[in-house]
């Protein structure tokens, strides 16, 4: 008959313990990298968002100032007209 020894237990209780904690140990890390890793792309993602609406914006400001000299071309010009419609009468 064989009969495990109150310190065979514990030798054994021992391992298994230290086997649980390296295990948990090499589960929190990765973990920790899969959350760096989602981190790092969202910050990513954020970045490239803001670059996107930059350009966005620098696109409608150019487009703005470009519709405001073509209407003050064109109020130029009517005014012109009318100022040579006026001169004529």
């Amino acid at each position: 008959m064989d009969a495990e020894t109150g310190s065979d237990v514990s030798a054994r209780e021992v391992r298994d313990l230290r086997n649980t904690i390296s295990a948990l140990r090499d589960s929190v890390e990765r973990m920790r990298i899969e959350r760096d890793k989602l981190v790092q792309e969202a910050v990513a993602a954020s970045h490239q968002e803001v670059a996107q609406l930059k350009a966005t914006t620098a696109a409608l400001r150019v487009n703005g100032e470009t519709r405001q000299c073509q209407n003050g071309q064109k109020q130029n010009s009517s005014l012109h007209n009318l100022n040579s419609e006026q001169s004529e009468i």
